[in-house]
């Protein structure tokens, strides 16, 4: 019975959303209804000049967009051969059909109208749409000063304890979505093929900008949501003063058309309970926080992978050796491209400067297994990957290196001044932000009671590597921020 009390059309057409279901126009569809909104229909568009708008108006809209449509998109080539007006007519006649648009009569002429259940509708998905990044910090704000302002005058500011409580469900709501959101554009953004791209993404937009604008500043003591006691507090205080309660329950028999006091009194409760519901906030918080953490260790665990990872080597070996090739024999006589290489000069890594290994004759007296010698050219590439895996290596006696370079005993450093002077240097930094990320899911399995193998068992004895809880910035990383802190009775001499 409730249900159907409550079913969405019995408020809205049945078939409103045919023009933008399966659809091939489906996008096409969506914006020429913000178009038509826009020209006819929003609030701060031009009034009619008679009665209403004319389907030769509303004809003449449509053409418009549909011009500008296609001259932005690439259509059905046999659809640009229909005329404008039949396409038009076919719009209008959809819209009308689902129920986007109505038709209202006065007296013999017709009018184009939009209801305002269906206003209300667009005007819902419209803002859905372009939701931007949620900033906790202005709801608990908006909150707190709401139920400052029913303390001092609650006959007066009676509705506003309402909307505090919807205001304090919307945000445990958004606190508890977030946490899936996170992880659905992890494994979104983790199929992006550039690295840079991944990074950028991920950490500016999806986290950001997109979700919770206020990210970097939740956990802080001066952000508003540490005073969530506070607001608990005086809640409590608002519905426990005799006054103030019954302040409040008129103001609910009157404006919910309550039959009772008991029954005013069920919504007051009701609306306390979503206020104190912050008290489950640090659940959520955690929660919210350990998927970002994972999202990170896995970001860093991708990045450290993509830089250590040969990739496509060979392929741009050979495309370095043939640009290096073609451009010596393009200036085969010119004496200023011979560069000296220790042995005889002429063309650039040519193939007449290398002597050939020496071939000794063999005699075969069976079948012999023959040991592969490698050209010098192969001997070049295995030489090379040696050099790249080994500036990539981060190992405990690289990280001990580093420290011994920048950290003197006893002394503090934190990301924002570590210095990258070479590869392994960059390689070393990342790891850092990986084992700041470690040390702390380490720490919360340590209090829950689960041991885990550690990842460099001799390093804490050397230095102690935290979280900053902030994040940092450079020309090749942007990482969570950590501060490493080297052990004035721990050497370094010793690690392996």
């Amino acid at each position: 019975m409730y249900e159907e009390a409550n079913n969405l059309f019995d408020r809205l057409p049945e078939h409103i959303f045919r023009p933008l279901g399966a659809n091939e126009h489906a996008r096409r569809n969506w914006s020429l209804i913000g178009h038509l909104y826009n020209d006819f229909f929003a609030p701060e568009a031009d009034p009619p000049e008679g009665e209403g708008w004319t389907q030769k108006r509303v004809m003449a809209s449509i053409e418009r967009f549909l011009l500008r449509w296609d001259d932005e998109h690439e259509i059905d080539p046999e659809e640009r051969l229909t005329q404008l007006n039949s396409r038009a007519h076919d719009v209008l006649s959809n819209f009308l059909n689902s129920g986007w648009l109505s038709i209202d009569r006065i007296g013999f002429t017709p009018f184009v109208i939009m209801r305002p259940t269906v206003q209300s509708l667009f005007e819902l998905l419209k803002t859905f749409a372009e939701q931007g990044p949620e900033f906790i910090g202005g709801r608990v704000q908006s909150v707190w000063n709401n139920l400052l302002q029913v303390q001092a005058d609650p006959k007066t500011n009676a509705a506003v304890f309402q909307v505090a409580a919807k205001e304090c469900s919307a945000l445990l709501q958004m606190l508890n979505t977030t946490r899936m959101r996170v992880r659905e554009a992890s494994d979104l953004l983790r199929s992006q093929e550039s690295t840079s791209l991944f990074l950028q993404k991920f950490f500016g937009d999806y986290i950001s900008s997109l979700y919770i604008g206020d990210y970097s500043d939740l956990f802080s003591r001066n952000h508003p949501l540490a005073s969530r006691w506070d607001i608990v507090d005086i809640a409590s205080r608002i519905t426990e003063d005799p006054e103030s309660r019954q302040q409040l329950r008129r103001w609910y028999r009157k404006n919910l058309r309550c039959g009772s006091d008991e029954e005013a009194d069920s919504y007051i409760e009701k609306d306390t309970a979503r206020v104190l519901a912050l008290r489950e906030v640090d659940r959520l918080l955690t929660r919210l926080k350990d998927a970002v953490t994972r999202a990170n260790d896995q970001a860093l665990g991708y990045l450290e992978y993509k830089v250590r990872s040969q990739g496509n080597f060979d392929v741009k070996t050979d495309q370095v050796i043939d640009a290096v090739v073609r451009a010596a024999e393009s200036r085969r006589d010119d004496a200023t491209f011979a560069i000296p290489m220790g042995w005889s000069q002429g063309g650039l890594l040519s193939e007449h400067a290398l002597k050939m290994p020496a071939k000794k004759p063999i005699k075969r007296t069976g079948a012999i297994i023959q040991k592969r010698h490698l050209s010098p050219e192969e001997k070049a590439r295995r030489l090379v990957r040696q050099i790249m895996k080994g500036n990539r290596d981060v190992s405990e006696a690289r990280i001990v290196e580093y420290i011994n370079r920048h950290v003197n005993p006893g002394g503090v450093l934190e990301s924002s001044s570590m210095k990258v002077d070479s590869i392994n240097d960059l390689c070393v930094l990342a790891t850092f932000s990986r084992l700041g990320l470690i040390a702390e899911r380490m720490e919360r399995n340590t209090r829950a009671g689960i041991v885990r193998p550690k990842l460099y068992r001799e390093l804490e004895q050397h230095v102690e590597i935290e979280l900053t809880g902030e994040r940092f910035e450079n020309e090749y990383l942007d990482a969570p921020a950590v501060r490493i802190r080297r052990r004035e009775d721990g050497g370094t001499k010793n690690a392996s």
